[in-house]
This record gives C-alpha cells, sequence and structure tokens, in this order.
C-alpha cells in the first residue's frame, strides 16, 4: 500500500486544515487515534477544537488507523514495511489481522 500524504498518512503530531481550496483531501479523511485520551476520529480538528489554519498541533499525537483488504485465499507469509523517504520516519504500532 502507497502512503499518499495528505489521502492516508498524517503527520503524528498535528491536523490537516482543509478548505477544499488550497488544501483538498481526494480522499474521504483517514480515521486517526487520539494517543492522549484514545478518542477515534476521522475529524481530530472538530472533536478536539483545534482552530486555525496554523500551528494545528494535537497534543500528544495521533496515529493513524488504517484498513487493507488481504486476499483470504492465501497465507499470509511474511509483512514488509519499506520506506522511501530519507526525512520521514515511519513507526509500525501494531497489526490486527481478522478473518473476514
Amino acid at each position: 500500500m502507497e502512503l499518499i500524504n495528505p489521502e492516508n498518512w498524517c503527520p503524528i503530531e498535528q491536523d490537516y486544515f482543509e478548505d477544499g481550496l488550497a488544501f483538498k483531501l481526494n480522499a474521504p479523511r483517514p480515521y486517526r487515534l487520539h494517543l492522549k485520551t484514545g478518542r477515534v476520529s476521522n475529524n481530530l480538528g472538530k472533536d478536539l477544537n483545534i482552530r486555525g489554519v496554523y500551528g494545528r498541533g494535537i497534543d500528544g499525537g495521533a496515529g493513524q488507523l488504517m484498513d487493507i483488504q488481504l486476499d483470504p485465499g492465501r497465507t499470509l507469509k511474511q509483512l514488509t514495511l519499506k520506506t522511501l523517504s530519507n526525512d520521514v520516519i515511519i513507526g509500525l504500532m501494531s497489526i490486527t489481522l481478522q478473518r473476514p
């Protein structure tokens, strides 16, 4: 799965200001987990009352929840996390596999 900023990748320390003009998402906002409270939302800016265009910091940070569909007819043998940028740090906190 390719991570595309801002469609399915967000920085841990801030929320994006999306106005539909200068900054427009071409996909639904991803669900994020507020690490300080455990709140899950696809609009943390609204839920945490983050105001303004700049400095939209998230106190405690936020992780991102991703739902990746796997082929149920195949056996998962390995998972590889490959990063292609030197100035982005990617962290993987957990993976949950669920049978359909």
